[in-house]
């Protein structure tokens, strides 16, 4: 597609290439005249890492680096992530509904440990939006109680996106998986952190990332990531396009009995965090649920004739039955949080759109009538 690859001995500059690609799809040229922005993403300020798990690693140990205390993870998660909180340190606390009750619980643990005696919370963790609920949370009450209780706060963008969103006003830490669209051919590893140098922890995180990082990007990797994201930007666009369509076909079946996607939930925080471009969307994934229960996802999952498996972000459509995959020694657990077993989670890829639709129809129709 882009030629040949450049040779290893290159992978210098192919990192290079990354740092700066990354921060330039974080530049924010409706920012330029705005006061309270005034230092963008250099590239200097991203940090490659092998996977995107190990960005959430370096991120919490880099903020221990600099004190100890508990985070509190905001929001059901991606797995890994909760994992990293609570065993990699002090413990975590886990919100998981990351809706209105958890914000006033978020406030009395944050209070609670500022009076009393453990050490003040240390950082708050969230995904932006989350994986597979696709909730976003209300990224200025978070960032209004950090700067109250001098926490830091943590972002994942990986669902949504450089492209599509922004969360240099409130994250301290921005994270990313870059296995998934940054790269699309499903065919390598990476990951991201990168720091804001707008907010006041810059300087000190900075220096606790300098402490801890060890570059393990592995050099052929480096030479895969940056040819396959040379496209991305544009990529990214399409994905959204199909996705919406994809997303407002099962909307409209009665067979269907909840659709997540960021149009659909917690639409008004998605709202602040979308970038103001005319080609900003909602991002790729979606989850679905189906009136008939495991008996109706079973015959849609069977029916849909695309590529079966655990990842995201693939420039093809790629479905998973993402509870039994990731929670299935723990399913009353991840229920309790509106993660249920039967949920079907589809990331949707640059197919022609209407080839695409077909697939879905197809699948929805095999469902029995009730």
């Amino acid at each position: 597609r882009f030629g040949r690859n450049f040779d290893p001995i290159y992978a210098g500059e192919m990192k290079q290439a990354l740092r700066r690609r990354i921060s330039d799809a974080l530049a924010r040229p409706e920012k330029k005249l705005d006061t309270q922005v005034t230092t963008e993403v250099k590239p200097d300020d991203v940090y490659l890492l092998a996977t995107g798990m190990s960005a959430i690693f370096y991120a919490h140990q880099a903020l221990l680096g600099m004190r100890q205390g508990k985070s509190v993870c905001f929001g059901f998660p991606y797995t890994d992530t909760l994992k990293i909180l609570e065993k990699f340190g002090p413990g975590a606390y886990f919100l998981g509904c990351g809706e209105e009750e958890d914000y006033a619980e978020l406030e009395r643990i944050l209070e609670r440990h500022a009076q009393g005696d453990e050490e003040p919370i240390l950082s708050i963790f969230t995904e932006c939006p989350s994986n597979p609920l696709l909730k976003t949370a209300d990224m200025p009450r978070l960032r209004a109680l950090a700067d109250k209780y001098g926490t830091a706060v943590v972002v994942d963008e990986t669902i949504g996106s450089f492209p599509n969103v922004d969360v240099l006003d409130w994250a301290d830490v921005v994270v990313s998986s870059l296995t998934k669209v940054f790269s699309g051919d499903s065919n390598v590893m990476g990951g991201s952190l990168v720091l804001n140098p707008a907010l006041p922890l810059y300087q000190r995180l900075r220096a606790s990332v300098g402490e801890v990082f060890e570059d393990l990007m592995w050099s052929e990797d480096a030479v895969f990531l940056e040819r396959n994201s040379r496209d991305f930007m544009k990529r990214v666009p399409r994905i959204n396009d199909n996705a919406l369509a994809v997303a407002e076909l099962l909307q409209a079946s009665a067979k269907v009995s909840c659709v997540r996607y960021p149009k659909f939930v917690t639409p008004e925080n998605y709202a602040r965090i979308m970038r103001p471009a005319s080609d900003a969307g909602y991002g790729g994934l979606l989850s679905v649920e189906f009136v008939g229960g495991e008996s109706a996802s079973r015959t849609f999952y069977d029916h849909l004739r695309c590529c079966k498996g655990p990842s995201l972000g693939t420039n093809f459509t790629l479905v998973s039955p993402y509870t039994i995959l990731a929670h299935f020694a723990e399913l009353d657990w991840a229920a309790q949080f509106g993660v249920h077993s039967d949920l079907v989670r589809i990331s949707v890829g640059l197919e022609p759109r209407e080839e695409l639709l077909a697939l879905f129809r197809t699948a929805l129709d095999a469902i029995p009538d009730h």
